[in-house]
């Protein structure tokens, strides 16, 4: 089996950017609201802060910063980072600091995204900023916390630098800078979607494709590739490959299947999803996450329902109401 391709006839993208200027307005408005939020948070260096300690300075800065300097390591590991005998947390300083980041343009873009997050959840209570290194913790780039909003900023060095010659190509891709509002916009998704106890397949699309839509919300400048995590074309490529995958799925009848195989097939991050097809190196790891996005957004778009009814809504009952189908 392969995939195939359908070309789009003139009258369809037509039809499509009428919807797509009318949208604009609507668009524009919502925008415009967001704009007038006030949001004005500091943006804390602490790596830098911590580079130019003394040893003497560490008590301080334990008391200044506990959520940073949890009790189980002993002040010699923190000591051995000041004065430079941890090499390898030496390496990344001087790693960070020739990065030459601009602070200002990343504060603004947190506090854009901090900002469509008060949009939608008024709740929400903007934190501080804080960049740390976190010795290249890839898989957990950005932490939401009572106190601040951590950023492990030595993961942003750009997915060709040389310190992340071990780490898997998908995994290296989105190691840049402009990777950023993407990864602070699902690590605040998390906050608002609840963990899934649906076992199913489809559970664990509808569930993923919650954080995914709140992830367009709050980074609504982020690019599908950004938002999924993979390369420009492997998304374009999951994208036209929509109704062919819907119909892999449906065919061999694995929504309702609670196989914990399918997770690490067609959810959890990999380097390419896995239908045993030969399109398969062509595409990302975790297309059900795209599957599960577009059932969302297909049952905000066809239901007049709040945010917080959406989140707590079933899956199947989410699945059934939505409308979805697949884009051909």
């Amino acid at each position: 089996m392969r995939f195939k391709f359908y070309k789009v006839f003139w009258v369809f993208a037509f039809a499509k950017a009428i919807l797509l200027v009318t949208s604009c307005d609507t668009k524009s408005s919502v925008e415009k609201e967001i704009d007038a939020i006030t949001i004005d948070v500091e943006l804390d260096q602490f790596h830098t802060t911590f580079s130019m300690a003394t040893e003497e300075q560490l008590p301080e800065l334990k008391a200044n910063y506990p959520q940073l300097f949890p009790q189980q390591y002993p002040d010699d590991l923190w000591k051995a980072k000041i004065v430079g005998t941890d090499t390898i947390y030496a390496v990344l300083e001087e790693a960070v600091l020739n990065a030459d980041f601009n602070y200002t343009d990343i504060e603004s873009q947190v506090e854009d995204v901090m900002r469509h997050v008060k949009y939608y959840f008024p709740e929400f209570e903007p934190t501080p900023i804080i960049t740390v290194l976190s010795e290249v913790n890839y898989r957990k780039r950005v932490t939401p916390t009572r106190d601040y909003l951590i950023i492990g900023i030595d993961n942003y060095l750009g997915s060709g630098h040389e310190l992340y010659t071990g780490i898997n190509d998908y995994q290296r891709d989105d190691l840049n800078i402009e990777q950023l509002p993407a990864d602070v916009a699902l690590s605040y998704a998390y906050l608002f979607a609840e963990p899934s106890v649906d076992r199913t397949l489809l559970g664990s699309m509808v569930h993923f494709g919650k954080l995914q839509y709140l992830q367009s919300l709050f980074a609504p400048d982020a690019t599908g590739a950004q938002r999924f995590e993979t390369t420009p074309e492997k998304y374009e490529f999951m994208v036209q490959s929509e109704l062919q995958m819907w119909r892999y799925f449906v065919d061999r009848s694995l929504l309702y299947s609670t196989d914990s195989k399918l997770l690490s097939r067609f959810i959890l991050p990999a380097p390419f999803s896995k239908f045993y097809l030969e399109v398969d190196q062509q595409t990302p790891g975790g297309v059900g996450k795209y599957i599960g996005y577009q059932m969302v957004a297909a049952f905000m778009d066809n239901n007049d329902v709040t945010l917080n009814q959406m989140l707590r809504m079933p899956a199947q009952e989410l699945f059934e109401q939505s409308g979805y189908k697949p884009q051909q």
